[in-house]
């Protein structure tokens, strides 16, 4: 594993233990025991180790059923004594407890280091082998085949029971997305090329400029149409489409940085498919964004209405007007491309499949046939796997109201939107899914029926725990722990993580009982001094912080006890500490600190491709509807021409306004 300073993140653990919230739940022998066990176990004991307690009480919480961790040292009531205490009130429904032994085990757990060869073949494998058990449900997932003497309306009878209920359930997937998707034009796009790493291995700013021809995507995309930007700018680039190499339709699975469990295994796909991947992404997150079957049911941009609701989960467990909240296991690699088949318009399909890699190549040169859709990585992953499981559910809920006396009297030949107004509303988010509890078992049955894979210990529709989109909540109580992701250095990237990890304890404890741990990341961080800067504004970098919003938080998420501290709070702003001038032109002032900047190239003249590349890539980020990637931003202010240089963040001393 990667070397990294032990004796800073011991003491950050340290430090954190001793949180006024945490410390009446933490023995000096358990600051005693960590130290210990960090010594002689190295990194693997915050990394692999300390989350075994976490994962313990969060199995407890899913199957109400509790299972010790063997690393550790058990009592008489096979509690681990290393912690104990916090874990017996976190048994017992505290939920201070719980939001304790969840943040002390976790802290370190998604924190980025390097992998051995070992763990590295062992994701490949499990790659690998997840879609080769796809190849055994396309005969599940087919149409059931017709004879002369079969029609469509006895067709289910020559079947098993289990088959007709399946054929049933993706029937209804099928009316339902086709619903959805019935207005949507998939050939009315805006297509664009991304920032990332392409199979090609095509530098951003060639991407505009080179072609490859993929003769299956020219016979739904045409090139003429699609790739350039008028028939004047075909005209005087005919030789380069002319001339373009017929090229297979092949990704490149490569590995990046995910946490401490392993990497995370991403495709890179050919540049000219994700081209056209980036418009049919942003056309199915408008149209499900938008249309009112599943407008603020199927979110991409905006996580906390997830959130929400497994707060609002976690306080109600009524099984009828509550909220379970399930997540999904290999959920990007389980979604096959015979289950598109089968669910999605036929138009859709043709579209879909005209920009999907049918090969990729594994890192050590290895080729493999893809059965799923498409792997992490892909432009249309996200919003079809999202869609998928929505309509999954929603099917469910049709065939459990169908049974109940009243819609037993309905005939399935009606519209299907007129069931929707007697069913539960089903929230998704990628892989995160929320809906009722009564319905959670029906519902992750038929999502396995159909090749899909529910992680059950990270599911809960019982008790008073929940979890979605990164939020936590026990009664109600965030118990979202903080995650120590980047070790803290000088670098750009270390400056930036310093900032972001500051922003996360100050969001949860506030500032006035986190200044010193805020103190000792700086210390880790600088050694010259430097001060990060406290606004009120979103800059990066910085802290941002007020009283008004520290002391509302505070109010309204502390116990009773932590609400008593609010009265002596003191204003953070540390603008002092900093270079100022005057900007006459603004009438403000500025302070010099440092911020992270990239640099710009001319890499090409303006040409045709540059006019194409303007006019696709404007007005991206007014047009979003959530968070703009940075790439977006670069790419609209940038000058034709003009390219971002790879990998040229730095941090770099300038005059901002601070607020």
């Amino acid at each position: 594993m990667k070397k990294v300073n032990l004796k800073s993140l011991g003491l950050f653990w340290a430090y954190l233990a001793k949180h006024p919230r945490y410390a009446p739940y933490v023995e000096q022998a358990d600051l005693s025991v960590f130290a210990d066990r960090a010594q002689h176990e190295g990194l693997s004991f915050l990394t692999v180790v300390l989350p075994l307690l976490g994962k313990a009480i969060d199995r407890f919480h899913s199957t109400q059923e509790w299972s010790p961790p063997s690393e550790f040292a058990l009592d008489a009531d096979l509690n681990p004594k290393f912690l104990g205490k916090a874990i017996k009130a976190a048994r017992k429904g505290d939920s201070v407890a719980v939001d304790c032994v969840r943040q002390l085990s976790y802290v370190f757990y998604k924190l980025e280091v390097d992998y051995d060869d070992a763990l590295v073949e062992s994701f490949l494998s499990q790659f690998r082998n997840t879609d080769r058990d796809l190849d055994s449900w396309e005969s599940v997932l087919s149409p059931i085949p017709l004879n002369c003497d079969t029609t469509p309306e006895t067709a289910l009878l020559v079947v098993a029971p289990e088959g007709r209920l399946l054929a049933d359930h993706l029937d209804l997937m099928g009316r339902i997305i086709g619903n959805v998707l019935r207005k949507a034009d998939p050939l009315d796009i805006r297509p664009t090329h991304g920032s990332g790493a392409t199979a090609c291995r095509t530098k951003n700013w060639d991407k505009w400029h080179c072609l490859r021809y993929y003769p299956k995507l020219d016979q739904v995309f045409p090139y003429a149409d699609f790739f350039f930007y008028n028939f004047s700018h075909l005209v005087d680039e005919l030789e380069k489409l002319e001339e373009a190499s017929e090229s297979v339709a092949m990704a490149r699975v490569v590995l990046v940085p995910k946490d401490s469990r392993g990497p995370r295994v991403i495709s890179c796909e050919p540049a000219e498919l994700m081209y056209i991947q980036q418009g049919l992404m942003r056309k199915l997150y408008q149209t499900l964004e938008t249309h009112y079957l599943t407008n603020g049911r199927i979110n991409f941009t905006d996580q906390s209405v997830n959130k929400e609701l497994a707060r609002l989960g976690s306080l109600n467990d009524d099984p009828i007007t509550g909220y379970a909240t399930l997540d999904m296991k290999d959920a990007s690699d389980r979604v096959s491309l015979k289950l598109v088949q089968r669910v999605f318009p036929e138009r859709w399909v043709e579209a879909l499949e005209a920009c999907r890699s049918e090969f990729t190549m594994l890192p050590d040169k290895t080729v493999i046939k893809l059965n799923k859709f498409a792997p992490m990585g892909s432009a249309c992953c996200f919003p079809v796997e999202a869609l998928v499981f929505w309509a999954s559910a929603m099917a469910t809920q049709i065939r459990v109201h169908e049974q109940s006396k009243e819609l037993g009297d309905r005939k399935r030949h009606r519209d299907v939107c007129d069931y929707f107004k007697h069913l539960r509303d089903v929230y998704v988010y990628g892989d995160d899914i929320i809906l009722a509890p009564e319905l959670a078992a029906e519902v992750i049955g038929d999502l396995e029926k159909i090749g899909l894979l529910v992680n059950r210990t990270k599911s809960f529709t019982k008790g008073p725990f929940r979890e979605s989109c990164g939020g936590d909540y026990h009664h109600g109580y965030d118990v979202t722990p903080i995650r120590y992701r980047k070790e803290l250095s000088k670098s750009c990237t270390g400056i930036a993580a310093g900032s972001d990890l500051i922003n996360s304890l100050v969001t949860k404890f506030g500032s006035l009982d986190t200044d010193f741990i805020i103190e000792l990341v700086k210390h880790i961080e600088f050694e010259v001094g430097y001060h990060y800067p406290v606004t009120p504004l979103g800059i990066p970098c910085t802290i941002f912080a007020t009283p008004e919003n520290s002391a509302k938080w505070v109010k309204t998420y502390f116990s009773d006890d932590f609400k008593r501290v609010v009265s002596v709070y003191t204003d953070p702003k540390n603008d002092y500490l900093f270079a100022k001038r005057f900007n006459k032109e603004l009438q403000r002032y500025e302070y010099r600190i440092l911020q992270l900047s990239t640099r710009q190239l001319r890499r090409r003249e303006p040409t045709w491709c540059e006019l194409l590349r303007k006019e696709l890539t404007g007005g991206l980020s007014s047009n979003a509807t959530g968070e703009v990637p940075a790439w977006i931003k670069i790419q609209e202010k940038a000058d034709p021409g003009m390219y971002a240089a790879s990998h040229s963040a730095r941090a770099k001393w300038a005059w901002v306004w601070l607020g």
